[in-house]
């Protein structure tokens, strides 16, 4: 395209790093539009294309480390002038030159890998030692091309024997070897595996190719390690030129592996083999899966772990750094027993601006008293038609369905219209995928795809005959809304007219006529694939540089790791057992520029519900690693215990199948618990009530204090409350806030003469339309807060997840404090450089450094019924909120809850075949 074109050499008229002006766009954009060569570029989208590049902004990574195991190196290596980044320097041209990387975002990348190599080790150093550390990023928001950084500096540094582990499944090792083949490495691997001056050259070695490493894999799907393909490259184990393995987390490949590195090993005196020539970089993608010793402690290690960590020990010197997007990828792993813990640090990755991850799909956004956040794409559709087709629990050798639903038939005709308005947008050679998920087992997906094949081709075929009764129903899903489904046209002009209308500058609203004549020439370009173990098919982008548009239908195969170029429609509907995986399953974050709009994303109304419980808990544990990586003496473990002692570990495991009880820690220290999702039953939401009443009516008159829209009490004895967490109740699913758990918190707690006295705030609104005049024996005037629901399920639901107002969190601080808590908010930010904007303090600086451990506050809501879409006449519906000070004994209540995360480090999928 010739605005790629354009583009590319505007970027070259401006500043490779630090701040873009408008003005300084301006003279580019007038200096290309001047070439003869562009005179039909438009000038307004070149200068937009080049806004929002020049303003994707990324925040500073963050990090947590054990200060007693530092041996900081990097800064003294990169001062030696004899030393150059020859590998990194050309990745970085690479990225900005070809990969279209921001600025912002390639300096990021920087710092970052540079963080990460400092804190392994100088693999010149002539000791013995071995560091484990821990990368935390987004689904689908750049960890590979964070991690081929890091792999080309530890190669610019001496590091002269990498190893990726790259998944449990062949299509992802392949993926991920063609990503460093582009990155890394400089030529193809499925033509050569040793370096050849001579051979096809892409990625970066298109721009420098004296930079020299050798590979033992290839990115052919069969590529694997094996000892005879290694040993016939022709490379002398020591040269000091950087080899490179990708490989699979399969127990056969780990073994080959082993036995051909022991075989370069030296023997030592007492008999073990060491290779000493050598420092090993071992990247371990998707840390979560596979790689943790699951079983009990007095069985054996797992198979892959053991074989990790062998390899591991046949080196003096070893770095291991993981990457995972999973924050709760640890919970059930001892971390003293588990060689693999990241003892030397972990780091947290924000995602760039332009990242589409669970905030804008689902929104965790705190929103402003009375007012509907509009932070949140409109591209989930809800669907509740699939129960005949694909039920949950359904298994292997169920009777298989006989035709798709009708929400299936949408989706696939919005992948159609999605690819045809690409079109017209001139997107023309580039990738589109839709993904449909419904199933574990290789007999549905084979069947689903064949099914899903008969109604794509039906569709394929009308459009091309211009039947109009098929034209008729494209034009009605670009441009009608139903109960159940927003339009084109009405999801591109919500975003035009919500907060995120510069995410993508071709949003736009288009007209049929014009969309019309793009159908059957991108529905003719479709295939329908069956993505498993046990088919043949397998997703080739790499061989479609024109583009490839393709119906993937599948399993786990295409839930971890694997990058579906192009995604934009996903139907997905795997409810039965992987609670605990959702975010991992989430193919449809990234980034996807010039089609944000386009995107659908079709599934029930539970998954939704599950979605926003675990995009909530991860979210709060990256809040709390950002206040832990500022507080001095923090370290990996105390995060750890943290992340282990979650609620949202009881989250997550309340609708998994039963494998095997197990005892886990929680802890609510700390934290803020709110109650946002409610019962609609009508005896429920009255006895709630009642539960409220009687607690109001046992308060002290006297104490009682009104403030703005809160009555409150101070000084409340613990032992007054224990009869409202008794008795009141909340929605079945949410777990993590469940009253009686809490109780058995705070009585724990209680014991130690923590959480003694509590403040309870009575929220009373002042301006509303409805309230209770004569509330409790105390006859208060009680105003309801308006809380809508997130979508109209059996359960209330409260949109954002939030129950409580920004601010109600402070209300019961006495004006000094409230300052104080300001002035070390803004501090800080300060600290890092950002300025803080907002008029209340931060939350975890309030419960960590403000609230003593003998204090914590209750809020009380009354909520207007029609907020759950219930009648005004109904009983207001109670919900609290409880705001908990840090507690310094770190005691944990305990609890049997199912084995919920073992699905997750499960590879024996009984459905997915052995892949060597």
């Amino acid at each position: 395209m010739m605005i790629q074109q354009a583009l590319k050499t505007a970027k070259t008229l401006l500043p490779l790093s630090g701040s873009v002006t408008m003005q300084q766009i301006e003279v580019a954009v007038m200096n290309v539009m001047s070439m003869p060569v562009y005179q039909e570029v438009n000038r307004d989208e070149l200068f937009r294309e080049l806004q929002v590049f020049y303003n994707i902004r990324m925040d500073d990574f963050r990090i947590i480390e054990a200060d007693e195991r530092k041996r900081p190196w990097l800064n003294v290596w990169k001062a030696d002038k004899a030393h150059q980044w020859v590998f990194w320097e050309r990745y970085r041209n690479y990225l900005q030159s070809e990969k279209n990387f921001a600025n912002e975002v390639v300096g990021q990348l920087d710092k970052l890998t540079d963080r990460t190599l400092d804190g392994l080790f100088d693999p010149a150093e002539n000791i013995g030692l071995h560091k484990y550390g821990l990368v935390v990023g987004q689904v689908q928001s750049g960890k590979t091309a964070n991690y081929t950084g890091l792999i080309c500096k530890a190669a610019d540094a001496g590091f002269k024997l990498i190893i990726v582990l790259a998944g449990i499944h062949s299509n992802l090792r392949s993926q991920t070897q063609l990503r460093l083949d582009e990155g890394f490495l400089g030529f193809d691997t499925q033509h050569q595996r040793a370096y050849d001056r001579n051979g096809i050259k892409i990625g970066v070695g298109n721009l420098n190719p004296d930079a020299v490493a050798h590979s033992l894999t290839s990115s052919l799907e069969q590529g694997d390690f094996t000892a005879s393909a290694a040993n016939s490259l022709g490379i002398n184990f020591s040269t000091n030129e950087p080899i490179l393995a990708v490989v699979k987390k399969n127990a056969r490949v780990l073994e080959r592996l082993r036995t051909w590195l022991g075989a370069q090993a030296d023997e030592m005196p007492d008999g073990t083999r060491r290779i000493r020539s050598k420092s090993l970089l071992l990247i371990d993608d998707e840390a979560d899966n596979a790689s943790i010793n699951t079983n009990r402690e007095a069985a054996p290690v797992t198979r892959i772990n053991g074989l990790i960590k062998e390899i591991i020990r046949l080196f003096d010197k070893s770095g291991y750094v993981g990457y995972t997007a999973t924050p709760f990828a640890n919970i059930f792993i001892p971390i003293a027993e588990d060689e693999l813990f990241p003892r030397d640090f972990i780091i947290n990755i924000p995602a760039p601006s332009n990242y589409i991850g669970p905030d804008k799909i689902f929104g965790t956004t705190l929103p402003e008293d009375g007012t509907i956040s509009d932070t949140v794409l409109p591209v989930v559709n809800r669907i509740d038609d699939f129960q005949d087709f694909v039920s949950n629990g359904h298994r292997r050798e169920d009777g298989l369905p006989g035709e798709v639903p009708g929400s299936l038939k949408t989706a696939i005709k919005c992948f159609i219209m999605t690819c045809a308005i690409r079109r017209f947008r001139g997107q023309r050679n580039v990738h589109n995928s839709m993904l449909v998920h419904v199933s574990r087992y290789t007999n549905w997906q084979g069947h689903i795809r064949m099914l899903t094949e008969t109604v794509f081709d039906f569709y394929r075929r009308g459009l091309d005959m211009k039947i109009p009764q098929v034209e008729e129903e494209f034009r009605r899903i670009f441009e009608e809304n139903t109960e159940q489904y927003l339009s084109y046209r009405s999801v591109s002009q919500q975003i035009l007219d919500s907060g995120l209308r510069d995410i993508d500058t071709q949003t736009g609203v288009h007209e049929w006529e014009d969309i019309r004549p793009c159908l059957a020439e991108a529905a003719d370009l479709i295939q329908v694939r069956e993505i498993n173990g046990g088919s043949g098919d397998a997703l080739n982008y790499y061989d479609h540089r024109e583009g490839l548009s393709v119906i993937a239908v599948g399993g786990d195969k295409l839930s971890r790791g694997l990058t579906l170029e192009g995604l934009s429609v996903s139907y997905y509907l795997r409810a039965s057992r992987m609670y605990d995986t959702l975010m991992q399953m989430g193919r449809w974050f990234g980034y996807r520029s010039g089609y944000v709009d386009l995107c659908r994303l079709f599934t029930s109304r539970e998954l939704n519900e599950w979605f926003c419980h675990i995009t909530l808990a991860s979210e709060e544990l990256r809040e709390e690693f950002d206040y832990m990586s500022e507080v001095a003496g923090s370290t990996p473990e105390q995060y750890a215990l943290r992340v282990r002692t979650h609620p949202g570990v009881l989250q997550i495991s309340a609708s998994n199948k039963i494998r095997y009880a197990t005892e886990v820690e929680v802890s609510w220290s700390g934290r803020l618990v709110e109650t946002y999702q409610l019962s609609k039953d009508a005896e429920v939401i009255h006895a709630n009530l009642m539960v409220t009443e009687k607690l109001v009516s046992t308060l002290d008159e006297a104490g009682m204090r009104l403030k703005t829209d809160c009555y409150l009490w101070r000084d409340v004895p613990a032992e007054v409350l224990y009869p409202f967490f008794r008795d009141f109740r909340v929605a079945e699913n949410l777990k993590k806030a469940e009253p009686q758990k809490l109780l058995d918190f705070i009585r724990l707690l209680n014991t130690d003469g923590e959480l003694v006295s509590w403040r309870v705030g009575l929220m009373s609104k002042r301006r509303t339309l409805q309230r209770i005049q004569d509330f409790s024996d105390k006859h208060l005037d009680v105003g309801f807060y308006l809380r809508r629901e997130e979508h109209n399920t059996e359960n209330y639901y409260i949109r954002k997840a939030h129950i409580i107002s920004p601010g109600d969190e402070f209300i019961d601080l006495i004006p000094e404090e409230y300052e104080a808590a300001m002035q070390r908010t803004r501090q800080y930010y300060e600290e890092q450089g950002k300025v803080y904007e907002r008029d209340y303090p931060r939350g975890e600086i309030v419960r960590n450094e403000f609230r003593t451990p003998q204090e914590a506050l209750l809020l009380i809501y009354l909520l207007e019924p029609a907020g759950a879409g219930l009648s005004r006449e109904s009983d207001p519906i109670t919900g609290f909120a409880v705001s908990f000070p840090k507690s310094p004994g770190n005691r944990v209540v305990r609890y049997a809850v199912h084995e919920q995360l073992l699905p997750m480090f499960n590879t024996d999928d009984e459905e997915d075949f052995s892949e060597e």
